[in-house]
């Protein structure tokens, strides 16, 4: 073989070996991404609704829990949350149970409630006031103590200013299971146990309102029949989900219209047990809903391919000179 053949060969191997190593890099770093919760929990490029279960209970301006569920503007709804199920592009993406368990806690600050003065009278609704069912308006919760008898928990050690939702992973054979039973102490740090996964709150332009039907007994309720139904388009302030989050608008949202990044719609109905055993219970409340979003792969993702795109081809650029 020729003197410059070989030389020609070693250069090309270099190269080969210049751009296996390159894209050994970059499997690592994608592979550190694909780490992160995402990974498991969320898919890109689709619209993720995330099912859940609640339970809640009203507090009052003093911080302590009410024995019903009448609301008055100062009160607090205050619970905690766990995701039973993701589900996109038609699949089941994340299932909760012994080794997963995605749960939080949420709390808002009532801030209205009927009746509204509407054109001389009164009305349910301030936005429709033909409408049978009253509209109350939330906000963001005092960052403050609440109680349950003996048992408190202080939203200043859980959620930051302006908060109103945060929800933790806890995934592996050691996951602390979700529960509504116990005290309020006991049910919140078990729905705060893991590691950060986003939370949220209204921000500049979020919301998070309910209608509910004065009409509603309890005797209804105790047959199925439900209080109302919640709305929420909230801003996402802290996010360790792995992925960009597109704004979306809440579809079953009746009135706000405005495109966020996490789109909420619950039921609203009772805990039979937090009413009768409160013992046993510490939650009044109780429903189940959805949360969307839709998740986009990180900026640095393309960032990094587009890097080796460039290296790739300054590299082809060295071979022809």
């Amino acid at each position: 073989m020729q003197r410059g053949g070989r030389k020609s060969i070693a250069r090309e191997g270099r190269r080969v070996k210049r751009i296996g190593v390159l894209f050994a890099v970059i499997a690592g770093l994608v592979a550190g991404t694909a780490l992160e919760a995402s990974a498991t929990v969320l898919q890109s490029h689709a619209l993720n609704t995330l099912e859940f279960s609640y339970v809640e209970s009203v507090f009052g301006a003093d911080g302590t829990r009410k024995a019903g569920f009448d609301l008055a503007p100062g009160d607090h709804l205050v619970g905690i949350i766990s995701v039973n199920r993701i589900t996109a592009g038609g699949e089941t993406i994340f299932t909760a149970g012994p080794e997963a368990q995605l749960t939080g806690v949420y709390a808002h600050k009532v801030l209205s409630v009927p009746p509204y003065p509407v054109d001389g009278g009164f009305a349910y609704d301030p936005l429709v006031p033909t409408s049978p069912l009253a509209h109350v308006e939330f906000g963001s919760p005092d960052l403050v103590a609440f109680s349950d008898g003996s048992s408190s928990i202080n939203l200043a050690e859980i959620l930051a200013p302006g908060e109103m939702l945060a929800l933790w992973l806890d995934q592996g054979s050691g996951a602390t299971a979700y529960t509504t039973a116990g005290s309020l102490a006991n049910g919140m740090a078990a729905a705060t146990d893991g590691l950060p996964f986003l939370s949220a709150g209204i921000g500049s332009s979020g919301y998070f309102y309910c209608h509910t039907d004065p009409t509603v007994t309890l005797a209804d309720l105790m047959q199925g029949a439900l209080i109302g139904q919640a709305f929420a388009g909230l801003e996402v302030m802290t996010n360790a989900t792995g992925h960009c989050l597109a704004s979306i608008l809440n579809a079953d949202d009746p009135e706000k219209g405005v495109a966020t990044q996490l789109a909420i719609t619950s039921d609203l109905s009772i805990n039979p047990l937090g009413i009768f055993q409160p013992e046993a219970s510490p939650w009044t409340l109780a429903g189940t809903g959805t949360a969307q979003i839709y998740p986009a792969p990180e900026p640095s993702t393309f960032a990094l391919f587009g890097a080796a795109g460039v290296i790739i081809g300054l590299t082809r650029l060295r071979k022809r000179r």
